[in-house]
């Protein structure tokens, strides 16, 4: 198992540099309701797929960084989440957000992707995507990803995610944001969007929380590395949400190694060069980009 470190931080945003690296923000119709979405970069077409409570803003110089490894960057705000209309109770599933990342696609014209990434409960959507229209993605990044139903592994016993109590889901919510040594650069773009989305649609938010405790998307990871795709699963090693045991799951799955990574569970927020070089690894790996390709400057 690979451990990468961090290379220093830059603040949250959109950053600088060229035209092609900085973030662009458009609306679109989906299923007749409006999605606002950002797009970044130039190359083939990717998907950044964003985390439970938050919206595309909040992973603003991740996503410039992922663009920057040499694709186009296509960043949705998720139903129920960013002003978008949350997705009816009967699809409000794995397999339902999958659906509607196919007709996002759909209406902004993109019909394959080279890469599809995703953090936290973005992951899950991502895995369930890639899972469900087989040929539409070439690679799949899974950064602390929902998906697997391990809580804990103790010896002789596995706890699974649903026995895990929301108190504690809470508790590790708010000292997961704390434990960032970037605390101060990442607590303000986290909750510009988190309050905001609590405060449209607070059942909403609890609703989809509680469909995501039973994720088990084990079986779809081990399916899509079988169809011969691409996966890379990273992991941050002071996660207190996404425990060492679903990452381990979810590697296994895929067939890899997998990566650890220094941070919170928000490291690709607090350190986004980082994860624009796992972006960078994931299209190499996709065969949309060499093995020779870098990083271009900021």
């Amino acid at each position: 198992m690979s451990i990468a470190g961090g290379t220093g931080a830059h603040p949250v945003g959109e950053g600088d540099g060229p035209d092609d690296a900085r973030l662009s923000w458009s609306e679109c119709p989906v299923a007749g309701h409006r999605v606002r979405y950002a797009t970044c970069g130039n190359g083939p077409d990717a998907l950044f797929l964003h985390g439970w409570g938050l919206t595309p803003h909040a992973y603003g110089e991740a996503v410039r960084r992922m663009a920057m490894a040499g694709c186009r960057v296509y960043a949705p705000a998720l139903p129920g989440f960013g002003g978008t209309r949350a997705l009816p109770a009967s699809e409000r599933s794995f397999g339902g957000y999958s659906a509607w990342v196919g007709q996002f696609l759909d209406a902004v014209g993109v019909g394959r992707v080279a890469l599809v990434a995703g953090h936290s409960f973005g992951g899950g959507v991502s895995t369930a995507f890639v899972h469900d229209h087989p040929g539409r993605a070439d690679s799949l990044l899974l950064a602390n990803a929902i998906g697997s139903p391990t809580w804990a592994a103790l010896p002789g016993e596995v706890r699974t995610m649903v026995e895990r109590p929301a108190w504690n889901w809470g508790r590790y919510f708010g000292t997961d944001l704390l434990a960032s040594t970037r605390t101060l650069r990442v607590l303000p773009s986290l909750l510009e969007d988190f309050v905001p989305n609590l405060m449209r649609d607070p059942l909403g938010m609890l609703r989809t929380g509680a469909f995501i405790r039973r994720a088990d998307l084990v079986a779809e990871v081990r399916t899509i590395a079988q169809r011969g795709v691409p996966v890379v699963v990273v992991w941050s090693d002071r996660d207190g949400l996404v425990p060492r045991s679903a990452f381990d799951d979810l590697r296994r799955a895929a067939g890899v190694e997998g990566t650890v990574v220094e941070g919170s569970h928000a490291w690709l927020i607090a350190d986004p060069e980082v994860f624009g070089e796992r972006a960078l690894d994931a299209l190499v790996d996709s065969g949309a980009l060499t093995a020779g390709s870098d990083l271009r400057p900021a």
